[in-house]
């Protein structure tokens, strides 16, 4: 009798790992799922009222805010080299911040040789094809342009206010862009960009450049995008050099991106 205690003993515990390492799986599958049904509510309902923010901040385009934005960057862009495109990005970050627009801007830095730069961009997420991306683009850091440049950056800055809360079935993005500088792998600005959106898996479906750009820019534009395999559509809006043009011509994409939004 003494002896029978110790199987019963093993016996009980065997079967009790045995349903443990069938369970466990189960549970573990399960927790899985509750888990990424809370974190989907949580992100929707972030999203709802991130969308309800934005568009309480969301302003009618004017010569009047236009004006405030394209002097603005007029001024940074004469500063110093080693202050210029960093005070872009930062200005940029700033303006369409949670406060100011509504929207989540995305900075990101990196060293160019000794100088910190940045591409900054921020986005109203698409309602039902969130990886399917239409991009507002605007390529700086060229002096000799650096009235086209401010214009086009201001008229950025007026079409994601005027844009801020409507949004689509697929991602409208908004970016600015350093060019003439290269992280410490090699890749230019412009690169790296276009790498970030191929590492999340992102397709890219058109592409506007704002400002004007040279045979070269656009070059590089196809190159980084690689708009010949993917079929992205670019378009190269012509530069403007006073205010009032810089209106209509945001004015008229306005209305072309209004196509679908909520």
């Amino acid at each position: 009798m003494s002896e029978s205690a110790p199987v019963s003993s093993i016996t009980t515990s065997g079967r009790v790992v045995r349903a443990a390492l069938i369970i466990f799986p189960f549970g573990t599958i399960i927790l899985g799922i509750a888990s990424f049904g809370f974190w989907w509510v949580k992100r929707v309902q972030v999203e709802e009222r991130s969308y309800s923010y934005a568009t309480a901040l969301r302003r009618d385009m004017s010569l009047t805010a236009m004006e405030r934005y394209v002097s603005i960057f007029h001024e940074v862009l004469q500063l110093p080299e080693s202050e210029r495109l960093t005070s872009v990005a930062s200005f940029a970050e700033s303006s369409m911040s949670s406060d100011n627009m509504g929207y989540e801007p995305r900075r990101d830095r990196f060293f160019s040789g000794s100088q910190e730069v940045s591409n900054v961009d921020a986005e109203m997420a698409g309602s039902q094809r969130l990886r399917e991306v239409r991009l507002i683009l605007v390529l700086y850091g060229d002096q000799a342009r650096s009235k086209a440049e401010s214009q086009a950056l201001g008229g950025l800055m007026s079409l994601a206010n005027a844009m801020a809360g409507r949004r689509a079935e697929d991602t409208l993005r908004f970016a600015a862009v350093p060019m003439g500088v290269k992280d410490p792998s090699g890749r230019t600005a412009l690169e790296r960009f276009a790498f970030g959106m191929a590492n999340r898996g992102e397709r890219l479906m058109s592409v506007t450049l704002l400002g004007g750009a040279g045979e070269q820019v656009l070059s590089d534009v196809a190159l980084a995008f690689r708009t010949a395999q993917t079929g992205a559509i670019v378009q190269n809006l012509p530069e403007t050099q006073d205010l009032a043009a810089t209106l209509a011509a945001m004015v008229a994409l306005k209305k072309n991106f209004e196509g679908g939004s909520q």
